[in-house]
């Protein structure tokens, strides 16, 4: 599925700003990785919409996966549990799509430190 990252990481250079890396996209699955940087953070500790911006950025993929060539997919509504603080290292995102009806897909993304620790 190398043509969808190509067409993802041409439409959307948010992904590069931030410093996403797409490493899988396939049958509703979508797995990104981000090295954290200084940039990132607030008071030491990765900023939120970083993480929100993974969740919504991996969700969107597993989404696309399901209709790419034919369209596009926005996201209407976006949850975000932060459950434990991450100040370094390389953070793994992992989504799924859940279910897909005739215009609202839903999906579900967990965020993992390099100990495999859910964020």
């Amino acid at each position: 599925m190398d043509d969808i990252k190509d067409s993802l990481i041409k439409h959307i250079p948010f992904y590069s700003t931030l410093g996403f890396r797409l490493i899988e996209i396939q049958d509703g699955h979508a797995h990104f990785e981000i090295d954290l940087r200084e940039e990132l953070t607030q008071n030491g500790m990765v900023h939120g919409g970083v993480l929100a911006s993974m969740i919504d950025s991996t969700c969107a993929c597993a989404a696309y996966s399901l209709i790419y060539p034919k369209g596009w997919v926005t996201t209407i509504d976006l949850q975000v549990s932060y459950l434990k603080p991450v100040s370094q290292g390389t953070l793994i995102a992992k989504a799924e799509c859940l279910r897909t009806g005739k215009n609202i897909s839903f999906c579900e993304s967990k965020i993992y430190n390099e100990k495999g620790e859910l964020i």
